[in-house]
């Protein structure tokens, strides 16, 4: 299937593609590095500065009337419904609730649905042309299949399971292995020494004195980076863990010195009067895409960012949920919920990305729902969180909910 795009595309969209990938994995160190304004491009920018752009596209629009191509691209999206089907039909599986059950069943229909009505007109129509005129920046709708082209490109070309034998940049790592033997060959892991402090933030890390900098670590959850870490202090072992061999460098830092000093990495403990004062959780494919939780006495707001999300008369929009609580009886009760959106011009959204705490009043905001003076248990009798059933109805990142609430 790899070398079948490949072939499809041509040297030129591959070219760009191979240019993209590496401008992520750069945008991705800068990150970590606390560049801010380094990262913030993306693949429509890339596309507008490349010298191929008509080329590219030109290319686009005449691979657009070869079947073999199109046929390619919808054998793409029925994977990707089917696999969102198969993470619907799990959750089914592992659910109590019966209303939860049932939104699960209507999603899966809905998508069975659109499965059955797929064809190239229906996703030219749908998928590309709808979209171009709600997501910043887009000048043609060609860029919107450009785009879902390169996800493809970078699912079927990289996948999830790169080693350090695959094109990464390894200068670091090689001296790592050359002076200290910490890399094993076999598997691609990365011995940790016992003087290495690892990090239990998003997404871990560790930090390696021989080389003053924190190395990325991946397939591997904070909350069992901090059981290990915990062994670590009573128990004899060898440790080694898979590294990210593309996003390396000087002077990775923690998630905190980027982020105000605050933890940004805590989930959700058990009980409201635990939430930190902030929290923040992203979505590394999408670094811009933010979830952020504030608490502050008896009131608690989630808000959803994202970088190409809904935009309303030059306004950014963004989405927030927010709740008061009480407790009694050593129970905790909602009193207060509401949904709205919240409107930012750009400068506003620029001083969002750094001053977290910065409120979205370009415009009034429009709320959906709000529900007052109200005694309702957080956890229902079914043992259902109701706060976190009310965000996953609302946010578009349903995954970085899950991970908040270690779904």
């Amino acid at each position: 299937m790899r070398e079948i795009m490949k072939q499809l595309i041509g040297e030129t969209i591959t070219s760009f593609f191979e240019t993209c990938r590496k401008k992520e994995f750069e945008n991705e160190i800068s990150l970590y590095q606390g560049r801010r304004g380094a990262y913030r491009e993306k693949f429509v920018d890339w596309l507008k500065q490349t010298e191929n752009r008509e080329k590219i596209l030109s290319t686009i629009s005449e691979l657009m009337d070869s079947k073999e191509f199109q046929n390619f691209v919808l054998e793409q999206v029925r994977r990707e419904r089917i696999e969102n089907i198969r993470e619907l039909t799990r959750k089914q599986l592992t659910t109590d609730s019966e209303t939860e059950y049932a939104c699960f069943d209507i999603q899966i229909k809905n998508i069975k649905r659109l499965l059955d009505v797929l064809n190239w007109d229906w996703y030219v129509e749908n998928n590309c042309k709808s979209l171009s005129g709600i997501i910043p920046l887009i000048e043609d709708w060609k860029w919107v299949l450009l785009s879902s082209l390169y996800g493809y490109y970078k699912k079927l070309e990289y996948g999830q399971f790169l080693t350090y034998t695959e094109g990464c940049p390894l200068d670091r790592y090689l001296d790592l292995h050359s002076y200290h033997g910490l890399i094993d060959n076999h598997y691609g892991l990365l011995k940790i020494k016992n003087d290495w402090k690892l990090k239990s933030v998003i997404p871990p890390r560790v930090f390696v004195p021989e080389l003053d900098t924190h190395i990325i670590l991946r397939h591997i959850s904070m909350d069992l980076v901090d059981m290990i870490a915990e062994w670590r202090k009573h128990f004899k072992f060898d440790l080694s863990i898979r590294p990210d061999y593309n996003v390396c460098g000087d002077g990775l830092s923690e998630i905190g010195a980027i982020c105000e000093e605050k933890d940004f990495g805590r989930s959700y403990g058990g009980k409201l009067t635990t939430i930190d004062s902030l929290s923040k959780y992203y979505d590394r494919d999408w670094l811009n895409d933010w979830l952020l939780v504030s608490h502050e006495g008896q009131d608690i707001t989630f808000e959803e960012i994202l970088e190409d999300g809904p935009h309303d008369q030059d306004h950014y929009v963004t989405q927030i949920v927010h709740m008061q609580f009480e407790e009694s009886a050593g129970q905790e009760f909602i009193t207060h919920i509401d949904h709205e959106y919240a409107f930012y011009n750009e400068p506003g959204i620029n001083i969002k990305r750094s001053k977290l705490q910065t409120k979205g009043e370009a415009r009034t905001r429009y709320k959906t729902f709000k529900i007052d003076n109200a005694h309702i248990p957080y956890m229902n009798e079914a043992n259902n969180n109701v706060l976190y059933k009310v965000l996953t109805c609302y946010f578009v990142k349903g995954a970085l909910v899950d991970e908040y609430f270690m779904v």
